[in-house]
């Protein structure tokens, strides 16, 4: 037996990931909050600006991957089981082939439109001294080249060791935040500087975790002579399911700032993203938890462990409970405790508070059975699920914030509704596919 099966099958590591994820995602955040003011000193408001609208629209390019990423962590989780190591390399190969290819095409055309752009003009500036094409190409440039090297996450994910990945996003933040500091010394505020810090970080860490990867998992290493279109297809028919979902799901949370914004004007956005701000920190933390999860659902799937397997549900779902708590709580101190950290006061609307905990408390649920859901493969529920809420999330938002006129309380009313669809039907549809599977043995 080749050394990556007996890796994958040794010693049972979802414990030891949960932990450790679990670790990782709250000292990401607290830098991730440090890091801001830095970079913030470090540009100056108008540069700041015009940096985290081009990583706003450079983020769009990792949706051109149509999923194959998330197709190659299930499919090659399932040939790890079942010990295929030839189907292995073959999974890895075809992945790194099919994403370099698409990427490669995305930034080309990409390049050439963006160099025909005035971007002064697109960011409203009309008196800068840097040269903001160059600018946003290296920036996307660097982020082409680490989605493809990032493959090696979803294969990290692939061998039951999600905490590694956790301590790759970790390592990336300090080592951006410590170039930044080290070129606020060398030079005054500099997109330019800062783009190469932002993207060199990335390559670092992503270059070496797949040395060492592929140093211990030799016959993992991707090989021209292993690619095949067959396997590429495969991963790409499963890949699109993911990104269908994915962009379902982008619409869903992303349309409210939006609608808020065109409704009732700009400045009611503040109290509603903070609102949404606060109450993310409890449902990430639980989120990174489960980065696990998905892998050992679907180990669990391909060996027909199926008590297995609700034990593991059952055990998350324990865990969400003092989560769900800190939700209630934060919402009753959440005035006094968002006072304290904006050295303001703000009006939340009535009823936007309470409903910012049951978005919390829904997110953490439906990110638990979904990623059960991801890693059981139960695409056509998932995919219904997110057309549906994708879609009737702006119609309820209306209604509720103009036609019942509870104002932007409205607006989170109608992604809680939205969401609550799924928090119902899909768990359904997961223990009955488990109980299926069961009588079948």
């Amino acid at each position: 037996m080749k050394k990556t099966n007996m890796l994958f099958q040794s010693k049972d590591n979802l414990l030891h990931d949960i932990i450790y994820s679990g670790l990782c995602k709250p000292i990401s955040m607290v830098i991730s909050y440090i890091y801001v003011p830095i970079i913030m000193n470090y540009l100056g408001v108008e540069r700041y600006g015009i940096w985290t609208t081009i990583m706003s629209i450079l983020s769009w390019i990792s949706f051109f991957d149509i999923g194959i990423g998330n197709g190659l962590r299930n499919k090659l989780t399932d040939a790890i089981a079942l010990k295929e190591n030839e189907k292995e390399k073959k999974l890895i190969s075809s992945a790194y082939a099919f994403i370099a290819t698409i990427m490669i095409l995305a930034i080309t055309v990409f390049c050439a439109v963006a160099i025909q752009v005035d971007w002064n003009r697109v960011f409203g500036i009309t008196n800068i001294d840097e040269n903001l094409t160059v600018v946003v190409c290296i920036s996307a440039i660097f982020m082409v080249l680490n989605f493809i090297l990032s493959i090696c996450k979803n294969i990290i994910y692939a061998l039951q060791k999600a905490a590694y990945a956790s301590v790759m996003e970790l390592v990336t933040q300090i080592l951006s935040v410590l170039g930044v500091l080290i070129i606020m010394r060398v030079t005054p505020g500099n997109l330019f500087s800062l783009a190469l810090i932002y993207g060199l970080s990335m390559t670092i860490v992503n270059i070496s975790a797949s040395i060492i990867l592929f140093r211990k998992n030799r016959n993992l290493k991707p090989d021209i002579h292993y690619i095949r279109l067959k396997e590429g297809k495969s991963l790409t028919n499963l890949g699109l399911q993911f990104f269908v979902i994915q962009i379902c799901a982008l619409v869903l949370f992303t349309t409210d700032n939006l609608i808020i914004s065109y409704l009732y004007g700009a400045a009611d956005v503040t109290p509603y993203s903070t609102v949404n701000k606060l109450f993310t920190v409890i449902s990430s933390i639980y989120t990174s938890l489960l980065a696990p999860i998905w892998t050992a659902t679907t180990k669990a799937k391909t060996e027909k462990r199926w008590d297995y397997l609700l034990n593991i549900i059952k055990k998350m779902i324990i865990v969400m409970i003092p989560f769900v708590i800190g939700a209630v709580i934060l919402a009753i101190v959440f005035k006094s405790l968002s006072g304290l950290w904006l050295g303001r006061n703000l009006h939340y609307t009535y009823g936007l508070i309470p409903l910012g905990a049951c978005y919390c408390i829904l997110t953490i649920w439906c990110n638990m059975i979904s990623y059960v859901a991801n890693g059981l493969e139960l695409m056509k529920v998932s995919i219904i699920l997110a057309i549906i809420q994708a879609s009737g999330n702006i119609p309820m938002s209306l209604i509720f914030a103009r036609v019942l006129n509870m104002g932007i309380a409205g607006i989170l009313c109608g992604t809680v509704c939205s969401m609550a669809i799924s928090a119902i039907i899909q768990p359904i549809a997961v223990f009955s596919y488990i109980e299926k599977k069961k009588k079948e043995i």
